[in-house]
């Protein structure tokens, strides 16, 4: 199967061009053994075959891939490098104390520059500028809650310089988001070309002296050996990379389950309009109800993504055919774009794609090995893991090398896979209902600029606890 690079995201179609078949490498073609066999191409994948090459070259590290590296969440999210990680302070302290969740957070703060820093030693241009994120309130609500998370990471021992919060004023100075009334704003946040950071990961990754064969699909993952229709590899560790494609993998369609997400990138912005938005820096935003990330790209564009309204689960946990964006989805984006810049209104949206990520049933992510099965996993990062990626990847080196480190030793790490999900028809109606109650709180919060028990309900029924961060 071929994959054209439009149809993965517009970051693709850069690289690429639109219409473009991305280039595939050689599939396996034959048995083979590895020390490390890694399921999937993706951050997770990729960041852990780089740093065990690093850390112990003579390791022979194969990864296997069904698509092309990048196919999946990796090619397709907003580029936001940020320290945020799914799961509330609340629950990371439950797993590793106070001061493990406070080893936790520091760590994904160091992890921004630690992408930084290997991609300016690989020469892998993805347009990273560390310049921070800022999250707008439009609503007292919001304000409220901006304001109640800083006074909560101040009493867990940050300050200012790791998150403060903006005036009316300030805001609008930093970027002039119609109805602002204030903002928080975090440091610890950098943009980048998702595209250009996992393809050069990929060339990266070789070039360290492992190998990648794609067009390559795993059906089954057992103790020291991957199954696929071209052959088996056979392993002292198996690691599963595969996030929201896990279903595919026999015996795991329940431990992840993948939602569904659309992006919009709008044409070039002539400079004028930019001086009139005041976005002159590279800094991420992000906005609520719905939420909304936005970028301003190295090219001069905006991109948005987030929560679109609707029930993003499809029975059995399939992930149905990727490409453009639904129109109702992209006309709601767009709609949300213009309540926030209306100064965009003449400017076209010229590329739209979707995406999927994984959710485990605590909405935690996890890292872990099983030293007599050698089967490891990383991953469930609930659409937040481009930096907690890159960490959890250094803390499965670390285990699988029984190096005694501190990634080896934060809370992230756990002996056991967690609780599956229900079966179906449980789950389909299950989803249904909180996404349901999740889209009615929110329009009601937004609407009565009050905390909505339908939302909290929601979140509640579906185990979603927050983020840290």
């Amino acid at each position: 199967m071929t994959v054209r690079a439009e149809e993965v995201s517009h970051w693709f179609g850069q690289l690429f061009g639109d219409g473009v078949e991305v280039p595939r490498r050689p599939s396996l073609g034959a048995d083979r053994e590895a020390d490390v066999c890694i399921v999937g191409a993706g951050y997770t994948g990729l960041w852990t075959a780089y740093y065990l090459r690093q850390l112990a070259p003579e390791l022979e590290v194969v990864l296997l891939e069904a698509e092309v590296a990048g196919f999946g969440a990796s090619g397709r999210n907003g580029g936001a490098v940020i320290a945020q990680m799914n799961g509330s302070r609340e629950y990371w302290r439950g797993r590793g104390g106070a001061d493990g969740a406070l080893a936790l957070e520091r760590a994904l703060q160091a992890t921004v520059d630690e992408i930084g820093a290997v991609t300016a030693s690989e020469g892998i241009e993805c347009d990273f500028a560390k310049n921070g994120v800022t999250i707008c309130a439009r609503t007292e609500l919001e304000l409220q809650r901006l304001r109640e998370s800083v006074a909560a990471d101040h009493r867990a021992g940050f300050g200012d310089a790791d998150a403060r919060i903006l005036d009316r004023e300030e805001t609008l100075e930093r970027i002039a988001v119609a109805g602002a009334l204030g903002a928080r704003f975090s440091p610890h946040c950098a943009s980048m070309h998702p595209g250009k950071l996992v393809r050069g990961l990929a060339e990266a990754v070789e070039r360290a002296g492992a190998t990648i064969y794609e067009g390559t699909r795993v059906t089954a993952v057992e103790p020291h050996l991957a199954r696929t229709l071209r052959g088996n590899v056979s392993a002292r560790y198996v690691v599963r990379a595969t996030e929201a494609y896990s279903e595919g993998v026999d015996g795991y369609g329940r431990q992840l389950v993948p939602v569904h997400t659309s992006m919009l990138a709008t044409a070039p912005i002539e400079a004028a309009l930019w001086e009139q938005l005041r976005w002159g820096g590279r800094e991420a935003l992000l906005a609520e109800h719905p939420f909304l990330h936005l970028q301003h790209t190295a090219d001069g564009r905006i991109t948005i993504g987030g929560d679109d309204n609707r029930v993003p689960y499809h029975w059995g946990s399939r992930v149905k055919a990727l490409g453009a964006a639904p129109e109702r989805v992209a006309a709601m984006y767009h709609g949300e774009l213009l309540r926030l810049f209306p100064a965009l209104r003449e400017v076209p949206i010229e590329h739209t794609w979707q995406g999927v990520f994984g959710a485990p049933r605590n909405w935690a992510p996890s890292v872990g090995v099983e030293r007599g099965s050698g089967l490891a996993w990383a991953g469930g990062y609930v659409g937040e893991g481009v930096a907690p990626s890159n960490l959890a990847a250094r803390a499965l080196c670390d285990l699988l090398l029984e190096r005694e480190t501190e990634p080896a030793r934060l809370p992230l790490v756990v002996t056991a896979p967690g609780r599956r999900w229900e079966p179906e028809p449980l789950r389909m109606v299950g989803a249904g209902a909180v996404w349901s109650m999740r889209s009615l709180g929110e329009r009601l919060e937004r609407r009565n600029d009050r905390a909505s028990r339908t939302l909290e309900l929601g979140n509640r029924l579906a185990g979603y606890g927050g983020h840290l961060g």
